[in-house]
């Protein structure tokens, strides 16, 4: 039996692209410079802000992870991009709250141009918008798991693998 590919929707098109660009700028970026960035000043924090950075740059490597698993439409890919997603956006959400709550009690403050603004309020605005491709991750590769040609394919695949052997000799 031949598979039938049915073309991808344009829509569905438009929100991967969308997702490769936001995944770009904020977990792969964002995320993992500011870990990256803390790390390399790791010297002067303390170690449970070092361990932030390190939170920061797997979890943002997870959610890039998931990002591009996501792009493919197979059933297993996508089923494992919503299982890495969801636990390194929490790991990235629960360290952001501990980085923010920190900088705001020490009084962090920016230097150079950003001396005015609150370090806390950086963090926020820099690595708050993961949502976006976090959400997008998620979306799409469940719209995709559950589509109709998806569950049809697998389907067949067990009948495939639950069906009689072909005779060798005929009697």
């Amino acid at each position: 039996m031949k598979k039938i590919h049915r073309k991808q929707k344009p829509i569905m098109t438009a929100a991967k692209l969308l997702l490769i660009m936001l995944t770009a700028v904020y977990p792969f970026f964002m995320t993992m410079m500011t870990g990256i960035g803390i790390l390399s000043k790791s010297e002067s924090y303390g170690s449970k802000i070092t361990f932030c950075g390190a939170a920061f740059v797997i979890s943002g490597a997870a959610m890039t992870t998931a990002a591009i698993l996501c792009l493919f439409r197979k059933s297993r890919t996508n089923l494992l991009s919503m299982i890495i997603a969801l636990p390194a956006f929490a790991v990235c959400m629960t360290t952001l709250h501990k980085l923010v709550s920190h900088a705001e009690s020490a009084g962090w403050m920016g230097h150079g141009m950003y001396s005015a603004i609150p370090v806390a309020d950086m963090y926020r605005q820099r690595i708050f918008p993961v949502i976006l491709p976090f959400l997008l991750t998620l979306t799409i590769a469940a719209i995709q798991y559950f589509s109709y040609s998806a569950a049809e394919e697998r389907r067949e695949k067990k009948c495939r693998k639950s069906a009689p052997a072909p005779k060798i000799i005929d009697s």
